[in-house]
């Protein structure tokens, strides 16, 4: 949720359909001011150049940034489109010491770790309707929601009607992988995600404006292990 809307056609239907990659929120930092700004990419840099240069751009916490979210920046702040040499880059960045890989996020190596200041705003969470059975989504689940993410004003910034993510893992904002938590199969969440929770004072053009609190209404099809 929450993140740039693609459009994509549907095989053998010709329909049109929506699709959104969800980044995760970079957190609020307290660093101090000595995490290291990012030197300005040169013409001939090379694929861990830029990994290095959007990871110190985005400043996502102690943990470094996911890859979801260094992917997503890379196509659309970069235009940099190949998912093997990334994937290579990011294992070489790794493999020479570059790159501190903690599950899927990565930090710089010679950078100082940035830690999260406390959240002055709490996540909302009213459960419109209980779901069944005795699974709840926990973190490491994969599990299948159709949402609705409306601003403030009542304006729908985004929809999909099936969409399955790892909870806990980074591949959505911190609202949603703290706001999920819970819930059962067939069961009806309204979430108020606060601006430090979702997409701060950055936001996510064109949709969603700085320090926007967004709401969503979210229903859970499936938990898988």
């Amino acid at each position: 949720p929450i993140c740039t809307i693609t459009h994509e056609r549907s095989h053998g239907r010709g329909e049109d359909h929506q699709r959104c990659v969800l980044p995760k929120m970079p957190k609020v930092r307290s660093d101090g001011g000595n995490t290291k700004a990012p030197t300005p990419l040169k013409k001939n840099a090379t694929v861990l150049d830029k990994i290095v240069y959007t990871i110190r751009t985005l400043r996502s916490g102690p943990k470094g940034s996911s890859r979801a979210a260094i992917s997503k920046y890379l196509q659309t702040e970069l235009e940099y489109k190949n998912p093997s040499a990334f994937k290579l880059a990011l294992k070489k960045g790794v493999s020479n010491g570059t790159l501190v890989q903690d599950g899927q996020s990565f930090r710089v190596a010679v950078d100082p770790i940035i830690q999260a200041e406390e959240e002055e705003e709490s996540l909302r969470i009213d459960d419109v309707k209980d779901g069944c059975g005795d699974k709840e989504a926990s973190v490491g689940n994969k599990v299948t929601v159709s949402y609705t993410g409306k601003l403030d004003d009542g304006t729908v910034f985004d929809r999909s009607t099936s969409f399955a993510f790892l909870l806990g893992g980074g591949d959505v904002i911190k609202g949603w992988d703290r706001g999920v938590v819970g819930m059962k199969e067939g069961g009806k969440r309204k979430l108020v995600v606060p601006p430090k929770l979702g997409y701060g004072k950055r936001g996510s053009k064109p949709d969603i404006p700085p320090n926007a609190t967004l709401h969503f209404t979210i229903t859970m099809k499936k938990i898988a292990e």
